[in-house]
């Protein structure tokens, strides 16, 4: 009798987080909002992730002046331009509380620590994990994903 299986995966949800782009020194803008470099950096990568297809149903940040304006960049390339600032994200807010309410299909633009925490929390349950190192306007995207196996018995 051979035996066969197949392994299907369905994706459910898909959630991206960015690290804010390079800020402004506080000395030079209080506000700190994005540098010319910061800007011109989140344009290239928002600009290629527009060539490669992506697109998000809404940007979320945390209200802060360079995550804002870092998220009107991703909103205008990859979204409709809707952005929405969002509680909970700040650099030291709860990672496990955050997580409970992510919806699917939206970016979340934050800062550091909070950024590594929430993708090391998603993906092992625990925020000091250290799964992955942001750069100032680097993308994470976590996918969740139902994998199921079937098999099959024939003779």
């Amino acid at each position: 009798m051979k035996s066969h299986h197949r392994v299907l995966c369905a994706r459910e949800m898909a959630m991206y987080f960015v690290q804010h782009g390079l800020a402004m020194a506080k000395e030079a803008d209080p506000k700190c909002s994005l540098s010319a470099e910061g800007r011109k950096e989140v344009e290239c990568v928002s600009a290629h992730l527009r060539k490669m297809g992506l697109t998000v149903r809404i940007v979320f940040h945390s209200g802060k002046a360079r995550a804002r304006d870092t998220a009107l960049i991703f909103a205008g390339q990859i979204g409709d331009g809707k952005i929405e600032e969002l509680f909970g994200m700040a650099p030291e807010d709860d990672v496990a509380e955050f997580a409970a309410g992510l919806k699917d299909d939206a970016m979340h633009v934050g800062h550091l620590p909070h950024m590594e925490k929430l993708v090391s929390y998603l993906v092992t349950g625990r925020e000091d994990s250290g799964v992955v190192k942001f750069v100032n306007g680097g993308v994470v995207c976590v996918e969740k994903v139902t994998t199921t196996l079937l098999l099959c018995q024939a003779c």
